[in-house]
């Protein structure tokens, strides 16, 4: 995903009841701390997010409902309760992503992942290729098949082990297509845009692995698919980076209008589909006010917590609820997947 943040590993600092002080501005973790200490990685984490507070207002403005939708974005995105390492049998996390290791277990031999924004390198299926070690298909309209060996094709394919190799590798076959993900199947100025029931009919209940990061054009695509249980019930994960507020609000919509309705789609996501994590702590271990906006003079951000901190963006992992329907099985283990595709137990 284009979301894969490197943020200074800061959460070890900021305790409950810490502060850090940035040029007179500080900001503060009052009522939690990271669940992850004293290890939090710097991929997606598996725990409630526990987010700093900034002492003074750092932005020009200060508009209650982007903190009022803002706060319910968090809530929402705070991990199912259901969900825990009994549950899941354990956790993969690797960048963007925080796996229920349940659901990529026993995976059907037609197992498939779709992955929907790939840019110059998309970790997400080189992991689901070479870890997982199921095939998958890649699609993107918008980057340049040149600067991108997944997307021409010229990435090693089922040509043998990707074990130790640090550039573009694919163990498991995959494909690519000069397609995007929309919400309605045409084309724009020149882009061939298609959906996601398109690719999912005909699929097996639980047969499919997705990612989006598609910057801004989820909303559409996931407001049909919470109508759609067929294909909700074909999917065992789903990765995505979420977006909200982007582009400019749909003809005869207000700014607030538009991220109320993201929110309540984003909300009705989290009922269907389980959270297992997120990286909105993540991008919170680097977040300094103080710092870039020790004078107030900071836009506010399209929508943020009470405390100020932004969540217009972040990447956030779901599992389908069935999996999570028996966890009687106790197979603890938490498992961090390097880049190489090794894995490091926690």
């Amino acid at each position: 995903m284009s979301g894969f943040h490197s943020f200074p590993l800061l959460c070890v600092l900021f305790g409950a009841g810490h502060a850090a002080q940035f040029h007179g501005v500080s900001i503060r973790r009052e009522s939690c701390k990271p669940s992850c200490l004293p290890n939090c990685p710097q991929s997606s984490r598996t725990g409630a997010p526990c987010l700093p507070h900034a002492d003074v207002w750092p932005y020009k403005t200060k508009e209650t409902w982007r903190s009022a939708l803002g706060e319910r974005i968090v809530k929402a995105a705070h991990p199912d309760p259901q969900v825990s390492e009994k549950s899941c049998h354990g956790f993969k996390l690797f960048g963007d992503s925080a796996w229920c290791l349940k659901a990529l277990e026993n995976d059907p031999e037609d197992v498939l992942g779709l992955s929907f924004g790939i840019e110059q390198r998309d970790l997400w299926s080189e992991t689901m290729s070479n870890f997982f070690h199921m095939p998958t298909k890649l699609y993107d309209c918008f980057q340049d098949p040149s600067s991108s060996p997944p997307l021409a094709m010229t990435a090693p394919n089922a040509e043998g082990s990707c074990a130790g190799r640090s550039d573009h590798c694919y163990e498991t076959r995959y494909e690519a297509f000069r397609k995007c993900l929309g919400a309605q199947k045409k084309t724009i100025e020149g882009r061939e845009f298609g959906t996601l029931t398109e690719l999912l009919t005909g699929r097996a209940p639980l047969s499919t692995h997705v990612k989006m990061d598609v910057e801004g054009s989820e909303w559409g695509v996931l407001k049909d698919l919470l109508k759609n249980k067929d294909d909700m019930a074909r999917m065992r994960t789903l990765d995505m980076e979420v977006h909200f507020g982007f582009g400019s609000p749909p003809e005869g919509m207000t700014k607030e209008q538009q991220i109320k309705e993201e929110v309540e789609i984003f909300e009705k996501l989290a009922q269907h589909f389980a959270v297992t994590g997120s990286n909105v702590e993540t991008n919170a271990d680097g977040w300094s006010p103080g710092k870039d906006c020790a004078k107030q003079q900071c836009e506010e951000p399209a929508v943020h917590t009470k405390g100020g901190f932004s969540v217009n963006q972040f990447a956030i992992s779901f599992v389908n609820r069935k999996f999570l329907k028996d966890g009687s099985k106790d197979n603890k283990q938490s498992v961090s997947i390097s880049a190489s595709g090794s894995a490091e137990k926690a």
